[in-house]
């Protein structure tokens, strides 16, 4: 490998750590604007870190615990109750502007409350802020086709909830009615049920392929959250942002009017799972905040059971397989920094005040100081220390040009003593990419800007190097090799590479990665890859121990196995008449079913594989 790496070790950067004098009696940690135009910063943890970690849970729930024990760890003193189903109203702030559109979702029309008057079906309703006061107008294409001034809050509703949307046509579905408060810009309402507004909530703030037990958490945590924030005096009861809880509804449509559903059956199985139930402290609601990840330490919140405490389950020692933010790399551009500058000044550099004292590097920063040509500016809050969402965390420390992170990440995998060894060479730049890379004794470690610092070793290494390492479709990798049932996995940037005893290590990426997941990756009926992925005439496939996945632009990815495979192939595969399978295999009275281009092959015991054609 390192006779075709560049034997030159990269230039120090410009952020390099100094060390000045300071007034007080420690020294400050400084670091210079460098002359790139960005720091390089390594980071721990995704957002505020208080309460829930999302990818903590998912770890958890991944080694068992169910989402009862990981609510208490994450919210101590908090108790399980119930609550009833109750009415709620939801502000859709990321649909309000100067006009608002609602459709109906079906053939029945849209009601409006103040006036009893109706819109049919293909036409839509208007609504618009003019001299004080709302006014509705029903429009068919651009024709108007009628127009009322509403006096009092209007209320829209039809039998299958409304379409709420922009001038172009893009916007979400809502089950329950839309209203209006006389606000401008116009802003709907939408006024649904609590369980239903949780079921356009819990895929929007965890991914829906996480384990059951961690959605099942999402989803108390979510129910918790919102009724402990309900404002019940002002014009709706929670927003639909990040400054509440990220809201949907159950659809979103773009301008091309393509329908997407935003709801998941595994996340909406989380909900009614856990119907009614939430954490309560002394009686009432638990204010359960969550983040994506804490990066190994949860923060103090503003009640006693959002305490700070070391969280091995979000740490980057601990992480559930794809969590890319428990640690992470990223670019600080001087541009940003710089808008906290006084009178338009420019970053002379950054200075240290002071750390929570929770972690590695000292913990997330509480106090920073930018020293501009025009003055200083001192940040003390933690939103502030992110620079308007630009940093991933408050909990970062900038690094020369990313060999601090390989330093890291060999420490965080026991150092000398750990999986890799001692060292076998220094830090060494990539000289056709930005990246960095160094060789240990039993393997090495890449860094990037987008995948951070993770290393390869084994019979993984040699297929990722095999392929043509950082170069080849997989790129850099962004997570360490992880151990699973019967082998070992590891996650790049562009696929993932798995490996077995059996099948040795193979590569599997994009939809047809995809749609072994769906089958449950090596647990599920697939098993491990048996090949890397092959190309076909019109489409590709990847074969697996328990079966294949084929996958055609007209078809997407599909799983076929058992039986159902082998009377495909005495069909032809894909050259024969059934074409690529347009469905994974599913369950029929009796049997089994697969779906294809062609027609379709149903399974009985009794019958054994049948071939239907179209």
């Amino acid at each position: 490998m390192n006779l075709r790496r560049a034997v030159a070790l990269a230039a120090a950067a410009a952020s390099t750590l100094v060390v000045l004098p300071a007034a007080s009696a420690s020294a400050a940690e400084v670091w210079p604007a460098p002359a790139s135009g960005a720091w390089t910063v390594t980071g721990r943890g995704y957002g505020h870190g208080a309460g829930m970690s999302q990818w903590g849970a998912q770890s958890r729930a991944l080694a068992g615990q169910d989402y009862r024990r990981i609510l208490a760890d994450y919210y101590p003193g908090t108790v399980v109750a119930h609550r009833p189903n109750r009415p709620l109203r939801v502000q859709l702030s990321r649909l309000s502007g100067p006009e608002v559109f609602l459709e109906s979702p079906s053939q029945a029309p849209l009601a409006i409350s103040t006036s009893g008057r109706t819109v049919a079906p293909g036409q839509r309703l208007r609504v618009t802020f003019e001299n004080g006061t709302l006014v509705g107008a029903a429009l068919d294409g651009t024709t108007e086709l009628w127009r009322e001034t509403w006096t009092s809050v209007p209320t829209v509703s039809s039998p299958d909830g409304v379409w709420v949307t922009r001038a172009d046509g893009s916007g979400n579905r809502f089950r329950g009615t839309i209203s209006f408060p006389v606000t401008t810009p116009v802003t709907p309402v939408n006024n649904t049920w609590l369980e239903d507004y949780l079921l356009g909530v819990v895929p929007r703030e965890s991914p829906s392929w996480f384990a059951q037990q961690a959605l099942r958490a999402q989803s108390v945590a979510a129910r918790s959250y919102a009724l402990s924030t309900l404002r019940p005096q002002a014009a709706w009861d929670i927003c639909d942002t990040e400054a509440c809880q990220v809201y949907g509804g159950s659809a979103v449509r773009d301008a091309r009017r393509s329908v997407s559903s935003l709801e998941s059956p595994s996340t909406s199985e989380a909900v009614r799972a856990t119907d009614g139930e939430i954490r309560e402290h002394q009686g009432q609601p638990a204010f359960t905040q969550f983040s994506s990840s804490n990066g190994g330490w949860s923060t103090v919140g503003s009640k006693p059971y959002l305490q700070a405490h070391e969280d091995f389950w979000s740490s980057p020692a601990g992480r559930a397989p794809q969590d890319t933010v428990a640690s992470w790399t990223a670019q600080l551009p001087v541009a940003a920094v710089a808008r906290s500058c006084p009178n338009g000044g420019q970053p002379r550099f950054l200075e240290l005040v002071a750390r929570d004292g929770r972690g590695e590097w000292g913990g997330r920063i509480t106090s920073l100081r930018v020293r501009c040509t025009t003055g200083d500016a001192t940040l003390t809050s933690a939103a502030a220390a992110r620079f308007a969402g630009t940093l991933r965390s408050s909990w970062w420390v900038p690094q020369p040009g990313g060999t601090g992170a390989v330093t890291d990440r060999w420490r965080a995998l026991g150092g000398d003593a750990g999986v890799l060894g001692r060292p076998t060479g220094p830090h060494r730049a990539l000289s056709h990419v930005e990246g960095t890379y160094q060789l240990f004794e039993r393997g090495s470690v890449y860094w990037s800007p987008a995948s951070g610092a993770a290393s390869v070793r084994g019979a993984i290494r040699d297929k990722w190097g095999a392929m043509g390492w950082e170069n080849s479709l997989l790129r850099f990798p962004t997570s360490d090799e992880f151990g699973v049932r019967g082998g070992a996995g590891q996650h790049f940037q562009g696929g993932s590479v798995y490996w077995s005893p059996a099948t040795g290590a193979r590569e599997v990426h994009g939809a047809i990665r995809d749609a072994w997941a769906r089958q449950g990756w090596e647990l599920g009926p697939l098993g491990f890859p048996v090949t890397d992925e092959v190309r076909l005439a019109g489409g590709a496939v990847s074969h697996f121990q328990g079966g294949s996945v084929y996958w055609s632009p007209a078809t997407g990815a599909q799983a076929v196995r058992g039986a159902i495979r082998d009377a495909w192939a005495r069909q032809g595969w894909e050259n024969g008449r059934l074409g690529y399978p347009t469905s994974d295999e599913y369950g029929v009275p009796g049997g089994r079913r697969s779906d294809f281009q062609g027609g379709s092959i149903t399974w009985t015991p009794a019958g054994g594989a049948v071939v239907t054609y179209r």
